[in-house]
């Protein structure tokens, strides 16, 4: 119950797979963005496996790795920001590429969330036992797919309200500005 409450807190918030997700949702509607969750989950369960397995015990030792990571962290969501914005001028000319496993994979394995998830939320345990392990990850998994979802139906249901290139666009940069905020606050706690 702890990690299911802990995750849906963490999860729940905007993010860069939820703005992924709430993207593909704008693009291409709520069921082709569904098996994207697969992805999410994919990449949750491999960073906080990694986390918790190696990176928390190294970063122990030498905490300049964490400055190291978040740098890259905040890079690629520059990355995806570029990608987001140039997406809502394509989507003005119908030309639009809908969001890729791929997308969603590398985003989520470089999400700050997972770091989080695998220092608070996921018990010591869940990295020492492969029992332990799967039911922490199962919990986990429980969470995510319906937070994963609603992101997926309210750029849907957005979609829907916002009819128009314009309105369209006007998401996609919203979207774009969201992921650069997030890489400036990453930027930022390495900078601190």
């Amino acid at each position: 119950i702890t990690i299911c409450l802990y995750s849906a807190l963490v999860l729940i918030v905007p993010g860069p797979t939820n703005t992924l997700l709430f993207s593909s949702g704008i693009s291409v509607g709520l069921t082709r963005t569904l098996p994207l969750l697969f992805a999410e989950g994919a990449g949750y369960v491999i960073a906080i496996s990694a986390w918790g397995v190696s990176l928390l015990a190294f970063a122990v030792a030498h905490p300049q790795i964490l400055s190291v990571i978040k740098l890259a962290c905040a890079s690629y969501l520059l990355l995806l920001a570029a990608k987001m914005w140039a997406r809502g001028t394509l989507e003005e000319d119908r030309r639009s590429k809908p969001v890729t496993w791929h997308d969603v994979v590398v985003a989520t394995l470089l999400n700050p969330k997972a770091f989080l998830l695998a220092s608070t939320a996921f018990p010591l345990q869940a990295f020492q036992n492969v029992g332990n392990g799967a039911v922490a990850f199962g919990a986990f998994l429980l969470v995510l797919v319906p937070i994963g979802a609603g992101w997926a139906s309210l750029g849907r249901v957005t979609r829907i309200l916002a009819s128009g290139p314009r309105h369209i666009t006007a998401l996609f940069r919203s979207a774009s500005v969201l992921l650069v905020l997030f890489s400036g606050s990453l930027l930022y706690s390495v900078v601190k």
